[in-house]
């Protein structure tokens, strides 16, 4: 019974590492948004907690840099719990739109965790995307930063 509890948490643990975060979430979807300040990955924030977020679209070594040329949109930020590669698209638990309207030169925003999140069934795979779309560029591509997994606990 111990070696088959090892084994389940031991796939718990794999399913979750097996996400990778900086793999496109949908079409055309490049992780080329920088956050250098933040949510820290595997770190633990409450519920109401208000952090700041810092980015911009310095080269990453994620990127291609033939899109640095095009200006972008609005960004916005979302919470998402538990999100899973299923074929060419991410699949989650939840997702909650925290806010939009941030312009790219603002190169920051204050996130706050929302108090009354969704029950989940683990509250520990949480994830914060702060994407943007360039509407001027050929094919009109996302950009986007994915922190996490973290863990958000009830205040």
């Amino acid at each position: 019974m111990k070696f088959t509890t090892a084994i389940i948490a031991s796939l718990v643990g794999t399913s979750t590492a097996l996400f990778d975060k900086n793999q496109p979430w949908g079409k055309r979807d490049y992780s080329c948004v920088n956050v250098y300040q933040g949510i820290p990955d595997n770190s633990t924030v409450s519920a109401g907690q208000t952090v700041r977020v810092r980015f911009d679209r310095k080269p990453t070594g994620r990127c291609q840099d033939p899109l640095s040329q095009y200006p972008g949109d609005d960004y916005s930020v979302w919470l998402y719990n538990n999100p899973v590669r299923k074929m060419d698209t991410i699949s989650f638990d939840q997702s909650i739109k925290i806010t939009d309207g941030i312009k790219e030169k603002a190169g920051l925003v204050d996130v706050t965790i929302p108090k009354d999140l969704p029950k989940v069934k683990d509250g520990s795979v949480w994830y914060l995307r702060v994407g943007t779309t360039l509407s001027t560029a050929p094919q009109m591509p996302s950009l986007f930063n994915a922190a996490g997994p973290f863990t958000v606990i009830r205040a």
